[in-house]
């Protein structure tokens, strides 16, 4: 069955306004657009993510550690990069290899955006950010995940 999908636009702190006409976006500061159907989630999200700012370092878990904590499964991504400003930006995992106790030093104090492997991406790049990574997009990227 083909069904049209419900376009939601959330503003963000490091959203951007010159979001393309096509979202409908107007003056909001857009961060995020996402598709989906109204009543009934699919069980894939996939949305477009308009940076300013660097985002927030993130790591996701895999099915097991997910369901060890009650939630029906992990997450992986899946990253195009659509449009990227000269220098822009994104990390995926570490510099090197370090200690447990180490990299959860760093995320407490901030620290953790220094030990990450940041990459510079232009339009046409593709990436696949297993569970278990810690990764961040950086500013001035327009990307689909």
């Amino acid at each position: 069955m083909v069904e049209l999908l419900q376009r939601n636009l959330v503003e963000k702190p490091w959203g951007r306004r010159d979001v393309p006409e096509v979202f409908g976006a107007g003056a909001a500061q857009v961060g995020e657009a996402w598709f989906d159907r109204a009543d009934d989630p699919l069980p894939v999200l996939v949305k477009w993510l308009f940076t300013s700012e660097k985002l927030s370092v993130q790591v996701h878990p895999d099915d097991a550690q997910a369901q060890a904590r009650g939630l029906a499964s992990g997450k992986e991504e899946c990253w195009i990069i659509v449009d990227a400003e000269p220098g822009a930006q994104i990390g995926m995992g570490l510099r090197q290899a370090m200690a447990a106790d180490t990299v959860r030093d760093a995320a407490l104090s901030g620290a953790i955006v220094d030990l990450i492997d940041w990459k510079p991406v232009v339009a046409g790049d593709w990436y696949f950010i297993p569970p278990g990574t810690i990764h961040a997009i950086g500013a001035g990227i327009r990307l689909v995940e």
